[in-house]
């Protein structure tokens, strides 16, 4: 069994399988203003019931992140996230909120939705 499908069975949704990263876009520290890469994505295979972007931890796994009210990591703190990265994360959330929706529920594309991501 992968580590992923371990994860996966202990309920801790901590790492990504190939496919989920292929199908998730990145948004860099530059684009975002944050201090760290997230990841976004659709939900095409309706296999989460709550709209999530993911963050990387310093373990290289990544934590899922509640993109509805509230904001909140969904699986634990990721290693390497202070309360400032946080606090700063929920801003471009709230500020973002709309476009990452529409793009998380496939309304708009990959090149739509980066085009829209507003910086904090």
């Amino acid at each position: 069994m992968k580590e992923t499908e371990v994860a996966s069975a202990r309920g801790e949704v901590l790492g990504v399988t190939d496919d989920e990263l292929f199908e998730m876009a990145n948004l860099s520290p530059p684009r975002t203003g944050l201090s760290r890469r997230i990841w976004v994505s659709v939900n095409a295979r309706l296999q989460h019931h709550r709209p999530r972007l993911k963050v990387e931890g310093t373990d290289h796994n990544f934590y899922p992140v509640s993109i509805d009210d509230p904001v909140e990591y969904l699986s634990g703190w990721p290693p390497g996230w202070s309360a400032a990265d946080f606090a700063a994360l929920q801003r471009f959330v709230a500020l973002n909120r709309q476009v990452l929706l529409e793009y998380w529920n496939d309304r708009i594309d990959t090149e739509q939705a980066i085009a829209r991501v507003q910086s904090i």
